[in-house]
């Protein structure tokens, strides 16, 4: 046997080896990519959940409690004055209520929400910023917000109210 043609049957083996070296790779590549995108979706459902948990506790708390839901109504609809313990009340709830939604929002931002969720949450959020005491409430306490989140709000507020 000559040294050339044992030298190409090496060289042969050795492609070989290296094409099925790539092949493997290349499955455990599509594998792991596999992996990260079924992370990523349960991660994102994660937050989805969590961010509907914090939502669904302030109306939960309305629901259970009908003195709460009246003191929404009283504050939102800004048709009578607040006592002192009132305000202080409705003004945590909003506190409450703003900051749960700014969290979302700024989870939409990251695009770590569903764009399902994030569009319901958003026109609910919509409907919420056209009650006027809600408006009165915004106006005194909303510079503490995140700026982009405020940006995002007073696009919703009107103005002539």
């Amino acid at each position: 046997m000559n040294w050339d043609a044992l030298g190409a049957i090496a060289e042969l083996v050795a492609a070989i080896g290296v094409i099925a070296s790539l092949i493997y790779l290349a499955k455990q590549i599509g594998a792991n990519t596999e992996n990260v995108a079924q992370n990523t979706k349960a991660l994102v459902s994660d937050r989805d959940v969590s961010s509907n948990e914090a939502a669904l506790e302030i109306i939960g708390l309305q629901i259970k409690d009908p003195g709460i839901a009246a003191l929404m109504l009283k504050g939102s609809l800004d048709e009578e004055p607040l006592s002192d313990l009132e305000h202080y009340r409705y003004s945590l709830i909003l506190t409450s209520m703003f900051e749960s939604h700014q969290t979302f929002f700024i989870q939409h931002v990251k695009g770590s929400v569903s764009e399902e969720l994030w569009a319901y949450y958003s026109r609910v959020f919509d409907a919420q910023c056209h009650m006027p005491g809600l408006i009165k409430w915004w106006k005194r306490n909303g510079a503490r917000f995140d700026p982009l989140f405020v940006e995002y709000v007073q696009a919703k507020i009107p103005h002539d109210v």
